[in-house]
C-alpha cells in the first residue's frame, strides 16, 4: 500500500498544471539586438549568466512582438560553454532558440530561459519589424546639427561639437527618441559654459586621481608631476548627454593610467559628481 501511495503521489505531481508547464518548451524566433550576446556574473561567487536580447520576435507561430525579449542561460564556470554561448549569436541576425516553458515577464519586459540553440533563420517579417529599432533615422537639432544612430547602441546618437575652440565628440543617449530634444538642450547649456565645466571636471580629476597616480600608477623612477603638470596632460573630453540633465565627460588619460579612460559624471542640477578610471 505504501508503494502504491508513493506511485499515486508521483503521478499526481506529473499531471499537475505546474509540472506540465515546467516540462513544456516552446520555440522563439527573433532578431538579435545590436549588442549581441553577453555573459556576466552578479558577484565574485555568483555563476556566469549568458544573456541575449531579441528586439523583434515571435513565439512558435504567433504574431510579431517588438517588446525587447531578454533570454538568459546559466553558464556556471564552464569556459567552453561560455565561449559557445558568445559565438552562437550574431548581432542583427534572426535566430531560433528553444526556451523552457513560455515567454514570461520579469519586471516590465518579456523574459525567457534558454534551453537549446536551433540556428539562424530567414524571416523577412521579423527583419522588417526590427529595422526601425536597429536603424533609427538621424536626429537633427537646429543648433547642434545632425546626429547618427550608433550601430552598436541604437539608443545613442553620435555627432560633434566645439568645446573651448576644439572639435569634440558629442553623443545624445536616451531610452526614448522623444527625449532627444531634452538631451540636445542639456548639451547646449554645457557648451555655452564649457570653460566652467572643464575647470570643474579637471579639479575633480586632480582631487580623485592625482595621489592615486603618484602612489600606484607612476612608473618607477619617473619624477612626480606637479598637480598643474598632471592637469595639463588631460585632453578635451568626449561628451555623452543623457535625459534629465545628466551627462558624462570622458577624458583620455594622457599616458598617466596605462590607457584607461577618465570618466567624469555629472548633471546640471548637481554639478560634477565624481571622477574615476574606466575601460
Amino acid at each position: 500500500m505504501k508503494k502504491l501511495a508513493v506511485l499515486f503521489a508521483a503521478l499526481g505531481t506529473l499531471l499537475s498544471p505546474a509540472a506540465a508547464e515546467n516540462d513544456r518548451s516552446s520555440i522563439v524566433t527573433g532578431v538579435v539586438d545590436a549588442m549581441g550576446p553577453s555573459a556576466s556574473k552578479a558577484g565574485q561567487n555568483a555563476p556566469w549568466i549568458g544573456s541575449v536580447t531579441l528586439v523583434a520576435w515571435r513565439s512558435d507561430d504567433g504574431p510579431v512582438d517588438v517588446s525587447p525579449l531578454r533570454i538568459e542561460h546559466h553558464l556556471g564556470e564552464d569556459s567552453a560553454l561560455q565561449e559557445k554561448w558568445m559565438k552562437s549569436f550574431r548581432a542583427r541576425t534572426v535566430v531560433r532558440v528553444r526556451i523552457s516553458g513560455t515567454v514570461g515577464i520579469r519586471g516590465l519586459w518579456p523574459f525567457a530561459t534558454f534551453t537549446e540553440y536551433l540556428g539562424e533563420a530567414d524571416d523577412a517579417e521579423l527583419m522588417k519589424a526590427a529595422d526601425p529599432i536597429l536603424n533609427p533615422p538621424d536626429f537633427v537639432d537646429a543648433d547642434l546639427g545632425r546626429f547618427v544612430a550608433d550601430r552598436h547602441l541604437p539608443d545613442s546618437f553620435n555627432g560633434t561639437a566645439t568645446w573651448l575652440g576644439k572639435p569634440v565628440d558629442l553623443t545624445l543617449s536616451a531610452e526614448s527618441r522623444d527625449e532627444l530634444p531634452d538631451c540636445a538642450a542639456t548639451a547646449q547649456i554645457l557648451l555655452k559654459d564649457a570653460r566652467r565645466w572643464q575647470a570643474e571636471a579637471e579639479k575633480k580629476i586632480v582631487e580623485n586621481l592625482y595621489q592615486l597616480w603618484v602612489d600606484e600608477w607612476r612608473p618607477e623612477g619617473t619624477p612626480i608631476l606637479s598637480q598643474a603638470a598632471f592637469r595639463a596632460r588631460l585632453t578635451m573630453p568626449a561628451l555623452t548627454i543623457y535625459e534629465d540633465g545628466a551627462f558624462e565627460m570622458e577624458f583620455s588619460d594622457g599616458d598617466l593610467f596605462a590607457g584607461h579612460w577618465i570618466l567624469v559624471p555629472g548633471s546640471l542640477e548637481e554639478g560634477i559628481e565624481d571622477a574615476g578610471l574606466a575601460g
